[in-house]
Order: structure tokens, then C-alpha cells, then sequence
């Protein structure tokens, strides 16, 4: 099993045991500890990992912290544990704080099991940040933080070249999150810079006022048009077809009252954009049913990737599904909100090609 099988795997035991874990050991034992050993770390060796770690640390002595992974008998990587759905927050990280301060370690964890957060130095040596470099939920995934996540597993584990690549994590997420929240609701001095790019009057308030819309409206449509073009080149790499490839019907399965608009159509071929990533395009197919669209891998309909809920004229849904096939349905405004989803579709052709 490779390293992103185990973290799905890890996923699965999230949603398998979220009902039963309700005190920090448990958490502990169903959830941190496979952690800990999907990185690589035996947990069942002291000279590897520590529970309860403490050393003497001025005042502090009896400051423990849940585990420290440990490489030459020096901790290198420090896990404060909460009960799986605490609403995990600095205040927690105090054990962590102290160790920052009283040993080698530069990557401390703050996690409930499911959800991890990442700390480390980057604004003073030996002063924890307090806010995480990089955070996750094991049921809800980013692809793209998994080689991330690797970089700590027993023989890739670099110091140097972790805390490097946890300053540009960090700048990245909080720069992601300036931008969604501008795109949100554009504050004045980013309204006024735009308006100097294009408007040679005076910007006063009126004009801020009647420009703000429009440059709302005009980030919107960049953003719609950077995914449509994304959406092109992926179809382009794909054989040409006329119609989508519609999944084998019996005569019986057949209804004539079942209409496919263009408007599911277009929400299949993203679909199928983004599941390229993972999976041949060809495997993908199409099939319509009275109240929703299904989208489903090879032709089996026990394989639904997802469901378009696009029939009603005021509200449109994307039903993504879990590793028990139970269906979560995600209101959507527009089309391009199906991206949003694209880490939860993805991960569900992983349960079916470990089924």
C-alpha cells in the first residue's frame, strides 16, 4: 500500500468511527497512532516515538506533550492530541509552545484525530507561530497537500527542507485566503487600486461606488473564463466525441420523459475533466435519470462518482458520495462551483479501486 492509499485509508477510519470516539485516548489509539504509522514510525518503539513526552524544561517539568517522533534520541516532531471534534484553537497548542522553545523540534501537530494543523517557526527561532503553515481534514483531502504531508514520513524527513517549504505553504494559504475574501467583498484600497489601472479621473467615493460591481462581476468572469479554458485543454487531450458516451440501457430502463439539457451535459464534461486526473477519461460515463443526472465509473451504477441535481429551476445540488456510498448533496450557483468538489470526486474513484 502506498503512502496516499494509507491516507485514505486513514479517511475511512474517520467516517467508519466518528460516532464512537468521544475521549482524547481513544482518539489517540483509532486515529493518531495509525497516523504516526502511516508516516513511516513505528509506534511501538520508544527510540522512535514517545507518548507522553516530557523533558526538563526550566519551570515546566511537568509539561508533557501526547508524542514526539524522535530521529538520533532528539524529538523532531511534536503531536498535541484533542478528542475527535474539538474546535481545535491556540489555546490548545500550550504543550507545544513550550517545546518549541526547549527543543530542536520546528514542526508541531495540533489534531482531533481527523482534522491536523501544522506549526512551526517561521516568524521567530524557537517561538511557535501561531497560526498553522498548513492545515487538513483527513475526510476532506486536498490532493495536493498529500506530497506535503509526505515530506515528514521516516526516511524523507528533512528539517530544512520542511521548514523552507512551510514558509511558502503558509504565505500561499493566507494570500489564497486575501484573495477569497476580496473576490467576497473587495476592501477600498483594492478597489482603488484597480480603478487607477483603468480610470484617469479623480476616484472619489461615488466613483468607488459605481466601479466596486463592476469589478466584482469582472473577477468573476476572469475566474469563469481561466476554468473554461482549463475545462477546453482537458477535453482537448481526450478522443473527440459528438455526444457524451451514455451508459448501456435496457429497453426497460429506457424513459422518454428523461430530457438531457445542455446544462448537464456541460456538468458531466467537467466532471470528467476533473476525474482525468485520476482516472482514464473513458471510464466516465453519463446517465440520466427522471430527478437527477448520475455521473458513474465503468458504466456501473453501484460506482457513482456523483449526481447532478440540476432539474429544479430555483436551486441546482451536486450530490458528492463517501466511502459507504452515502450521498452528501452541495448547493451550487454556478457550473464552475463544481471545482469546488474536485478533491471529494476524485477521492471516490479511490474507495472504488480499492474495493
Amino acid at each position: 500500500m502506498d503512502f496516499e492509499e494509507r491516507i485514505f485509508e486513514l479517511a475511512k477510519r474517520v467516517r467508519v468511527h466518528r460516532d464512537k470516539l468521544d475521549n482524547e485516548q481513544m482518539t489517540k489509539n483509532t486515529l493518531v497512532m495509525p497516523f504516526i504509522q502511516a508516516l513511516g514510525y513505528d509506534v511501538f518503539n520508544p527510540a522512535e516515538v514517545v507518548p507522553e513526552f516530557s523533558a526538563p524544561i526550566g519551570e515546566y517539568k511537568d509539561a508533557r506533550v501526547d508524542y514526539a517522533i524522535l530521529a538520533d534520541g532528539k524529538p523532531i516532531l511534536l503531536i498535541e492530541c484533542k478528542t475527535l471534534g474539538t474546535e481545535l484553537e491556540f489555546k490548545h497548542c500550550n504543550q507545544l509552545q513550550i517545546y518549541f522553545h526547549g527543543t530542536d523540534a520546528r514542526i508541531g501537530i495540533l489534531t482531533d484525530g481527523n482534522r491536523y494543523r501544522f506549526y512551526s517557526d517561521l516568524e521567530a527561532p524557537n517561538v511557535m507561530d501561531t497560526k498553522p503553515y498548513m492545515e487538513f481534514c483527513l475526510d476532506d483531502m486536498e490532493e495536493a497537500l498529500i506530497p506535503e504531508l509526505r515530506r515528514l514520513a521516516k526516511g524523507r524527513f528533512d528539517c530544512d527542507a520542511c521548514v523552507d517549504k512551510a514558509n511558502e505553504l503558509k504565505y500561499n494559504r493566507e494570500f489564497k485566503q486575501v484573495i477569497a475574501r476580496q473576490m467576497e467583498e473587495p476592501d477600498e484600497d483594492f478597489v482603488r487600486f484597480f480603478i487607477a489601472q483603468v480610470y484617469e479621473g479623480k476616484i472619489t467615493q461615488n466613483v468607488r461606488e459605481r466601479f466596486t460591481p463592476v469589478l466584482k462581476a469582472a473577477m468573476e468572469q476572469f475566474l469563469t473564463d481561466r476554468i473554461n479554458e482549463r475545462l477546453k485543454n482537458a477535453m482537448t487531450q481526450q478522443k473527440p466525441e459528438a455526444q457524451p458516451k451514455a451508459a448501456e440501457e435496457t429497453p426497460d430502463e429506457q424513459d422518454h420523459r428523461i430530457v438531457t439539457t445542455e446544462e448537464e451535459i456541460n456538468g458531466y464534461n467537467i466532471v470528467k475533466a476533473i476525474m482525468s486526473k485520476v482516472v482514464d477519461p473513458e471510464r466516465v460515463y453519463i446517465r440520466d435519470q427522471q430527478s437527477y443526472c448520475g455521473v458513474i465509473l465503468d458504466n456501473k451504477n453501484n460506482r457513482p462518482i456523483c449526481r447532478l441535481h440540476f432539474n429544479a429551476a430555483s436551486v441546482k445540488y451536486i450530490e458528492t458520495f463517501d466511502a459507504e456510498k452515502k450521498g452528501t448533496k452541495h448547493k451550487i450557483e454556478k457550473l464552475s462551483d463544481i471545482y469546488k468538489y474536485e478533491d471529494v470526486l476524485r477521492a471516490t474513484a479511490g474507495y472504488y479501486e480499492k474495493a
